[in-house]
């Protein structure tokens, strides 16, 4: 049986302080189901993302299987694994196949943008200790890799080249506030983080040649700020008292980092997500509500689709 994921890592000798819930492993359908009876007894098996993968929850422990499916990504990624020469085999009976160290860093870069992860962190903090232990991203394995990402992340991301008003037009989100009139009540400059690296041509994109031209705060301060208007307007204002700041704020901070928006400032914001939740300062919900009760923050018009 392959093994991927964190058992996988654990097999390198690579310590992974966590407590282990799951094993994750790519195979046909009888053979996951298999390996799982030797895992304990079987509670519960069902199929999970279209029926790509498959789930058998035992008393001990909860197996997740990638299924080979011919012409499926993972019997792509089985041939891979099981051509790549640095895959190694425990000899025992019914031994694991595991994967390279850098084969699983691989894996585990091709899904740290998805959206709504319960793993985020997990996924984060995978890459980081695999990163410490030299793994990268080898060229063979890199058509797979950019192959891999794109049946990860099959839904779409905003588009940030088009007027504000088209932007805002979508979402589905209920605007009450001004977008641009929290921004300013979230600056810590004199004007916002992103009006540092915003071309004057255009009201809602962003330079990247400005941005990374920029001083390193300017480019956390634009994470910061773009994580707390976020928790505000999809959280904290529509509903009041749910969640704390915090819990606001880390799950705006996520989504900023993986569905947001994509490239380079989805990117630097992961590459930096320790730093950005540094600089994190509890109080931001009560300033932006004294700047309303001050009249600093102007009301959307749901109406018109505009700001007035």
């Amino acid at each position: 049986m392959i093994v991927i994921g964190s058992e996988a890592i654990r097999k390198h000798g690579v310590l992974v302080e966590r407590r282990k819930l799951d094993i994750d492993v790519v195979g046909e359908y009888d053979e996951i189901v298999e390996f799982a009876k030797q895992c304990g007894n079987i509670k519960a098996c069902y199929p999970i993302d279209d029926g790509k993968k498959l789930v058998v929850k035992t008393d001990r422990i909860i197996v997740e299987g990638e299924i080979t499916w011919e012409d499926s990504n993972a019997a792509q990624l089985r041939d891979l694994i099981l051509n790549d020469p640095y895959t190694t085999y425990e000899k025992r009976p019914n031994g694991f196949v595991i994967p390279s160290l850098n084969l699983l860093y691989m894996l585990k870069m091709s899904h740290r943008y998805l959206r709504n992860s319960p793993h985020f962190l997990k996924t984060m903090r995978d890459i980081q200790m695999l990163r410490a232990r030299g793994a990268k991203i080898e060229k063979s394995h890199e058509e797979f890799y950019q192959e891999r990402m794109r049946v990860t992340y099959d839904y779409g991301h905003p588009k940030l080249d088009q007027s504000k008003k088209d932007f805002f037009s979508d979402d589905g989100i209920k605007y009450v506030y001004d977008h641009d009139s929290i921004h300013e009540a979230m600056k810590h400059l004199e004007k916002p983080a992103y009006n540092y690296y915003k071309p004057d041509e255009n009201e809602v994109f962003c330079s990247k040649d400005l941005f990374f031209a920029a001083p390193e705060m300017v480019r956390l301060l634009g994470g910061l700020e773009e994580s707390y208007v976020l928790a505000l307007e999809r959280s904290q204002i529509p509903f009041i008292g749910r969640w704390t700041p915090r819990r606001s704020f880390e799950f705006a901070l996520m989504k900023v980092c993986t569905s947001i928006t994509s490239g380079w400032f989805r990117e630097y914001c992961w590459e930096n997500y320790d730093k950005i939740l540094d600089l994190y300062d509890d109080g931001y919900v009560d300033r932006f509500w004294r700047a309303v009760e001050a009249g600093e923050v102007k009301h959307f018009d749901v109406q018109q689709r505009v700001y007035g």
